[in-house]
């Protein structure tokens, strides 16, 4: 079962992908919400009998969860990635945590990629002489 997030009809929804389609889902505001409360199964049940209300066509997708509190990540897990970075794969990936500080930072993958601006700071020579780099969103 896919499980997606998204806006159809200028709202945002959630539901289960079906062929071509999408079948909302209702009972919660979201789909974290959904999980949460432990409805997984019966969005399964609902969506096996159920046809899809959209096209995946004329729905703009959100992240999965919007607004995760956490977001568990695999690193240089392709090798691909690897070959990329100039490493070997690893016999098992790297794992790290984010931890979401900035709601609305989360994309979807219908969204435009978000510019970063670099920037330099440079501390005063009696301050240690110090040089370091910060990211900054424009959103």
């Amino acid at each position: 079962m896919k499980l997606a997030s998204y806006i159809a009809g200028g709202k945002e929804c959630y539901g289960v992908v079906s062929g071509d389609g999408v079948i909302t889902m209702r009972g919660h505001a979201s789909l974290r919400d959904a999980l949460a409360a432990g409805a997984l199964e019966g969005m399964r049940t609902a969506a096996a009998i159920a046809k899809p209300d959209f096209k995946l066509t004329d729905i703009r997708f959100l992240p999965v969860i919007p607004n995760p509190h956490k977001i568990l990540c695999a690193g240089v897990n392709y090798k691909s990635h690897a070959a990329e970075v100039g490493r070997e794969l690893p016999k098992q990936p790297s794992m790290f945590i984010r931890f979401h500080r900035h709601p609305g930072r989360a994309y979807g993958s219908d969204d435009p990629a978000q510019a970063v601006r670099q920037f330099r700071f440079r501390r005063r020579a009696d301050h240690g002489d110090r040089q370091g780099r910060a990211a900054h969103s424009d959103r």
